[in-house]
């Protein structure tokens, strides 16, 4: 799966937290001045010492993911991701202080993004599933004991709709736009984007009804 995080969302992560004033033994001050070092040296384009802080931290921010990602897939996807944002943000961080900690809160934002987006496309899919069920069921064609199989058979059917088609359904119910603002979206008229939407789910049903059909004669 390809993510895709909101465009939307603040990724910028918070204020880097002040510097630990415990003492420090001199291991660890020397990697500290060391790690510093490395991201001068990376903030001035060097790629190889970007390299080596990776390597330094990619473990921890995969840990720090696993912990908390909802899904497995998301760990390495994010991980990615998460080293890939702070390159490009290099700038925004200043030498000297947490890396490490300024890395996990990119992490925490890039999941979050992506725990909001898979919320809103399951909402989507939850509303379209409602309209085609109680449709189906005012129409006599499904009962309460196929719900279920109705709505695995419907998401089936959304993956066979044109991409033009599917956009149409986004805007409607994930979008939640009106007829109105989908028309002023698409150049299209109103009654076109009532036609087509009712044109869509009747598809919708239709192949729904023949993946249920199929089942029942398997």
């Amino acid at each position: 799966m390809t993510s895709t995080i909101d465009s939307s969302a603040d990724l910028t992560p918070s204020p880097t937290p002040r510097p630990v004033t415990a003492p420090q033994s001199e291991g660890q001050a020397r990697d500290h001045e060391g790690e510093s070092r490395l991201v001068r040296r990376a903030q001035d384009g060097d790629l190889d010492a970007f390299e080596q802080l990776m390597g330094l931290h990619i473990r921890k921010v995969r840990t720090f993911l696993a912990l908390r990602a909802p899904a497995p897939h998301l760990i390495d996807e994010l991980t990615h991701e998460t080293f890939i944002f702070a390159f490009k943000r290099l700038d925004d961080f200043t030498a000297g202080t947490a890396f490490g900690a300024w890395l996990r809160a990119i992490a925490n934002n890039l999941l979050r993004a992506e725990v909001q987006r898979f919320s809103r496309e399951q909402r989507h899919r939850h509303r379209l599933n409602e309209h085609i069920i109680l449709e189906m069921h005012q129409a006599e064609q499904a009962t309460s004991l196929l719900d279920g199989q109705v709505v695995d058979a419907l998401e089936r059917s959304l993956g066979r709709l044109p991409p033009d088609m599917q956009e149409l359904v986004d805007m409607k119910y994930r979008d939640s736009l009106s007829a109105q603002e989908i028309a002023a979206r698409t150049g299209r008229s109103v009654a076109w984007v009532r036609t087509t939407l009712f044109r869509v789910r009747q598809r919708l049903r239709e192949d729904i009804e023949a993946i249920l059909n199929s089942g029942a004669d398997a």
